[in-house]
C-alpha cells in the first residue's frame, strides 16, 4: 500500500469509478515503463551492445523527458487524464513513427506499432484503438518505399496482418470490459437501492433513513442550522388489516408513501421505520415551521381517500414533532422525543399535531 501510494498518490474515485481508476494507474504505470525503457535503451547504447540514428537518439532523449513530464503531471490529479492520454498517445505514435523511418539499423523497429495498440485501447478506448491501428497501417505502408533499407512485401503484410488481429482482439476485450463494468456498476447501485429502501413503498428503510439522518444532524450542527423530526402514525391501521385484509392495507401504505412524496420539500428526508409509521427530517427547519409542516402532512393524509374496491377509507394520521436543541447528542434521541409527541396526540383523540411543548399544540 506505501508504494501504490508513492507511485499513484491519492486516488480521488468514487463509487462506480473502478473502470477509470483503473485507467489512471495504467496510464501512470505506461510512462513510468517508457520512461525506464527509453533510458535502458540509450544504455545500451552507450555501452556498444545497440546501434541507433543520431537524429533517433535526440528525440527518444526528448520522449524520455516528456514521459516523466507527463507522470508528474498526472499523479495526484485524475481530472487531467483525458488530455495526458490522448496527447501522450499522440507523441508516442509519432515517436513510434520516428524510429520506423530513421532508426534503420533497428531491424525489428516496425514491432513498436504494435506494442502501442494494448495501451490505447485500454487507456482511451476502442474507438482510439481503431483510429490508431488505421493510421499505423497507412503510414507503414505509404513510409516503407522511402525507407533507406525498405522492409520486404512479406514483412509489411506480416506486420498488418499483427497490427489486424491485436486491434481486434483488443477492441472485443475492451468493448466487453468497459460493458461489463457499467453492468456491473448497475447492478451495484440497484442492490444498493433495495438494500437502502422499503421495498413496499420505496420510502428508505429504518437503517438507511437513521444513517443518512445521523449525517444530516452532524452538518447541521456543525453550520449551526436548525433542522426537526416529525414522527407519523396511522391512526387505527390494524383496523383497516382486519377489515379489508392485508393487500388493502399495503396499498394504503403505498398511497400513503406517495402522498408524503407530494406533500413534503425536495430536501426532506422520510422513511418508513415501522408497520404504519414514517419518520421526516426537516433541515433548515424551526420547530414552529415545523408544526405548520406536519399540519399541512396531516390534512393531506386525510384527504387522500383511498379507493378499496367499492369503499374509499378515510385514512388520518397522529404526528408528534420535535427539534433539535443544544442538549441533544444524537438523532435517536430527537426521535424519542417526537415518538413521545405521537403519543400525546394518540391520546389526545388522534388525528392531529402534537408538540411537547404545550405553546405549540
Amino acid at each position: 500500500m506505501h508504494l501504490q501510494q508513492i507511485l499513484f498518490s491519492v486516488d480521488s474515485f468514487g463509487e462506480g469509478e473502478e473502470y477509470r481508476k483503473f485507467q489512471y494507474r495504467l496510464t501512470l504505470s505506461i510512462l513510468l515503463f517508457s520512461a525506464a525503457v527509453t533510458a535502458i535503451f540509450h544504455f545500451f547504447v552507450l555501452q556498444g551492445m545497440a546501434r541507433s540514428d543520431p537524429t533517433y537518439l535526440m528525440v527518444s532523449r526528448c520522449f524520455l523527458g516528456l514521459s516523466v513530464a507527463y507522470y508528474l503531471l498526472l499523479r495526484g490529479h485524475p481530472k487531467r487524464l483525458s488530455f495526458v492520454a490522448w496527447t501522450y498517445a499522440a507523441i508516442a505514435w509519432a515517436l513510434h513513427l520516428t524510429t520506423f523511418l530513421l532508426n534503420t539499423p533497428d531491424e525489428l523497429r516496425i514491432i513498436w506499432f504494435v506494442l502501442n495498440l494494448p495501451g490505447v485501447y485500454l487507456v482511451i478506448g476502442p474507438a482510439a484503438g481503431v483510429v490508431v491501428t488505421i493510421l499505423t497501417g497507412v503510414a507503414v505502408v505509404a513510409a516503407n518505399p522511402l525507407l533507406a533499407e525498405p522492409y520486404s512485401p512479406s514483412a509489411v503484410v506480416t506486420c498488418l496482418m499483427g497490427l489486424i488481429y491485436l486491434s481486434a482482439f483488443f477492441h472485443a476485450f475492451t468493448a466487453k470490459s468497459i460493458s461489463f463494468h457499467h453492468a456491473m456498476v448497475e447492478a451495484n447501485r440497484k442492490l444498493a437501492e433495495m438494500a437502502d429502501h422499503d421495498p413496499l413503498t420505496g420510502l428508505f428503510n429504518a437503517r438507511a433513513y437513521y444513517r443518512l439522518c445521523e449525517m444530516i444532524r452532524q452538518q447541521a450542527q456543525r453550520n449551526r442550522r436548525p433542522f426537526a423530526v416529525l414522527f407519523v402514525d396511522l391512526d387505527h391501521f390494524k383496523s383497516i388489516n382486519d377489515h379489508y385484509g392485508h393487500e388493502a392495507g399495503d396499498m394504503v401504505l403505498r398511497a400513503v408513501a406517495a402522498c408524503l412524496r407530494r406533500t413534503l420539500r425536495q430536501s426532506d428526508l422520510v422513511g418508513r421505520i415501522g408497520g404504519e409509521e414514517f419518520s421526516i427530517l426537516l433541515p433548515d427547519t424551526t420547530l414552529d415551521n415545523a408544526r405548520r409542516l406536519a399540519e399541512t402532512v396531516r390534512e393531506a393524509i386525510e384527504a387522500m381517500m383511498p379507493e378499496v374496491g367499492e369503499t374509499r377509507l378515510r385514512v388520518t394520521a397522529s404526528i408528534g414533532v420535535a427539534a433539535d436543541h443544544p442538549r441533544l447528542i444524537s438523532v435517536a434521541e430527537l426521535q424519542r422525543q417526537a415518538d413521545e409527541a405521537m403519543y400525546a396526540a394518540k391520546r389526545q383523540g388522534r388525528n392531529r399535531v402534537t408538540c411537547l411543548d404545550a405553546t405549540l399544540e
